[in-house]
């Protein structure tokens, strides 16, 4: 139904050769390792249309870029024919001197995008208004510890108004999901987003912990787009600039319900600051009327973005993409 984004690759580099997943699973302290080969002669660069993809997939700290880009270099590749597809937005700009091509694209994010679109009506559906109810001011999911999300749960598990989770310590939501084993099971993102649908739907907004804090340059992932088709207006515990980041795509954030001057704190102050700037929000309980009444001044942002992302935001994504891989065959 929709066009991979290795096949928009070949469609442009016919002869191309493209690691789909070179980070090599599990990640260790010093970063990720990558397969990729050892010597240009395990490529067929003998062949003029020849051309290497190289998909770095997950969360980089930067290392990986460097380290990759040293590796091409001493070994003698032929850098202009290496490309590297990137998550996060900016981290080409760790690369001085001769480089290989880079461009940013999220895989996840184009994938995550066309398993929600075919099945649009579904997610409507569930998330539609007419589903929703006000018990909890928040919802915050979050599975797997890391300490930004320890700090937010130590902070926020307080309040009997808020609904937050910490799946790998224990930690569930109020209404029930999928578990943490059952998850790591089948790792299917849309599958999870409709088990959650009752912790959403029972949430005036959704604090996002997203899987990056304290990198440079991190990445928004499913768990923001959760947020944005569950209908829910958001606050973003992320990298620094992660707000800024989600608005470039185009979607619209809430400035007239929260203060969002958090986004641009520094990483010892941006989760103390999201949750102090929008404390009335936060830790103060609000009644159902408070509650439908702040969601419906939102309504018109809330349905822009859930439209922008089921119309608008994977096309945009693989536009994006097909420009930039003409942009370099030009060249």
């Amino acid at each position: 139904m929709f066009k991979p984004w290795t096949t928009v690759i070949k469609e442009i580099f016919p002869a191309a050769e493209i690691l789909d997943a070179a980070l090599k699973f599990p990640i260790t302290e010093s970063g990720w390792d990558i397969a990729v080969p050892a010597s240009p002669h395990e490529c067929n660069f003998a062949d003029p249309n020849y051309h290497l993809f190289v998909n770095l997939q997950d969360m980089l700290t930067g290392k990986e870029l460097i380290k990759l880009n040293r590796h091409f270099s001493l070994n003698g590749f032929p850098l202009h024919r290496i490309t590297v597809l990137c998550w996060p937005k900016g981290i080409q700009n760790l690369l001085v001197g001769d480089r290989f091509n880079v461009i940013q694209f999220s895989t996840h994010q184009y994938e995550t995008w066309c398993s929600y679109k075919g099945s649009e009506d579904i997610l409507r559906d569930a998330f539609s208004r007419d589903k929703k109810s006000f018990e909890f001011n928040w919802v915050c999911p979050q599975r797997i510890y890391k300490p930004h999300r320890a700090a937010i749960h130590s902070v926020l598990k307080r309040y009997e108004h808020g609904n937050i989770s910490l799946q790998s310590k224990g930690h569930e939501l109020r209404h029930p999901s999928l578990s943490f084993e059952d998850y790591n099971s089948e790792y299917n993102n849309l599958n999870n987003l409709l088990a959650m649908r009752d912790n959403y739907n029972t949430a005036l907004m959704c604090i996002i912990s997203e899987s990056q804090y304290s990198e440079e340059y991190g990445i928004i992932t499913e768990k923001t787009l959760n947020s944005i088709v569950a209908g829910m207006p958001f606050l973003v515990a992320g990298h620094r600039g992660a707000l800024a980041d989600i608005t470039e795509y185009g979607f619209i954030s809430y400035p007239n319900l929260f203060d969002e001057s958090y986004d641009s704190q520094d990483n010892r102050n941006r989760i103390k600051t999201l949750i102090e700037y929008n404390n009335n929000l936060i830790r103060k309980p609000l009644s159902g009327v408070e509650m439908q009444t702040y969601y419906d001044e939102c309504s018109n942002i809330i349905e822009y973005n859930r439209d922008y992302f089921f119309e608008q935001f994977g096309d945009q994504l693989i536009s994006e993409l097909r420009m930039d891989l003409l942009s370099l065959w030009g060249n």
